[in-house]
């Protein structure tokens, strides 16, 4: 089985992140396996195991006859082209049909939580072998709204790599790291408010690339605002969170719609205790063993009562251990190789 993953490029995204994931993955297990970057380098490159082939095309244009025949040549003994994200998709079948790429079976991987789309991108949905989602909602909803049949729809919960090393983590009990890339959706304004509203030895360290200029300024805006630049740290170009975590005492989430999020399984592997809001099928897995870790709504006065017991449970309650039961049972790289080959399996058998 040969396998080609397509993506634009890999920027410090979920969506990238999974590639590279998956990339190594299937080269650990002996599966023969390329990535083909339909643009330039970027950030999540150098993580791709150096026996991985990583093809660039350098497209110029959406409709450069360059790219689009560099890539028929890469696919011409691939069996499956595994496709992440909507964009990426509508290029990928735009090329298929105007240079005859004609082999390879299509696995489309859905990452965002989206449930508008356009009268093109619904007829392609119609034209993949496996429409894969990485929350079920998202699978749900393409079988129900008749674009992709129930044979050809899966779910497929992200995951991440292990740490390297255990994490050491020292005593920060008022330390609090966030991550999320800067975009309205991350919701960093509501965190940063938030901890405007707890005493001042409280400090948040917040990680990510800028995806939104203007929402970015606005960010540091509302920290001084708030007279917050001692106690806010914005940082970029971190791309191993886990050597960061044994800085802080627990994370906070406060995103406003989630898939995943890949972050939260970072947290669980690392043992980090995180205060998240309701999204996404992370906190559906976790709700039962750790609903202390879940906030239902953005009202400030329920998210300063969670800090307050977590920080409370923290020296009693042993999270670690049922943090790495959740691991083990849901995000284990075992588990999701045995996923990812069934879904591989039954596209090589359909029709």
């Amino acid at each position: 089985m040969r396998i080609a993953l397509i993506n634009d490029r890999l920027n410090a995204g979920g969506a990238e992140k999974m590639l590279v994931y998956i990339a190594n993955l299937l080269h650990k297990n002996g599966i023969d396996v390329q990535v083909i970057i339909l643009l330039d380098k970027a950030a999540l490159d150098h993580q791709i195991h150096p026996n991985i082939p990583v093809h660039y095309l350098n497209r110029t244009s959406r409709f450069s006859c360059k790219a689009f025949f560099g890539l028929k040549k890469l696919l011409q003994q691939v069996d499956i082209v595994h496709v992440h994200s909507r964009y990426n998709l509508r290029y990928y079948m735009v090329a298929k049909y105007f240079v005859n790429i004609a082999k390879p079976k299509i696995f489309f991987h859905e990452h965002v939580p989206s449930y508008s789309i356009d009268a093109f991108t619904k007829f392609l949905f119609s034209k993949v072998d496996a429409y894969v989602a990485v929350q079920n909602d998202m699978r749900k909803w393409a079988v129900t709204n008749k674009m992709v049949t129930n044979q050809h729809a899966f779910y497929l919960a992200n995951t991440v790599d292990a740490p390297k090393n255990p994490i050491q983590y020292k005593n920060n009990q008022y330390k609090i790291l966030m991550v999320g890339n800067y975009r309205p959706q991350k919701n960093h304004l509501f965190a940063v408010s938030l901890l405007a509203k707890l005493p001042n030895q409280y400090t948040i360290d917040i990680y990510g690339m800028i995806d939104d200029e203007v929402y970015y300024n606005n960010l540091q805006n509302h920290i001084h605002t708030l007279g917050l630049t001692s106690r806010v740290a914005l940082v970029q170009g971190i791309s191993n969170l886990y050597e960061q975590m044994g800085n802080y005492s627990f994370a906070l989430h406060t995103s406003i719609a989630e898939t995943g999020p890949l972050v939260l399984v970072e947290y669980l592997y690392a043992g980090l205790p995180f205060i998240t809001y309701n999204t996404g099928d992370v906190v559906t897995i976790i709700k039962k063993q750790l609903p202390n870790f879940i906030v239902h709504s953005f009202n400030e006065a329920e998210w300063l009562k969670a800090i307050e017991q977590l920080q409370q449970k923290m020296p009693e309650h042993n999270f670690n251990n049922v943090m790495s039961e959740i691991v083990q049972e849901n995000f284990s790289e075992a588990n999701y190789f045995i996923q990812l080959l069934h879904i591989y399996n039954k596209i090589m058998l359909s029709k």
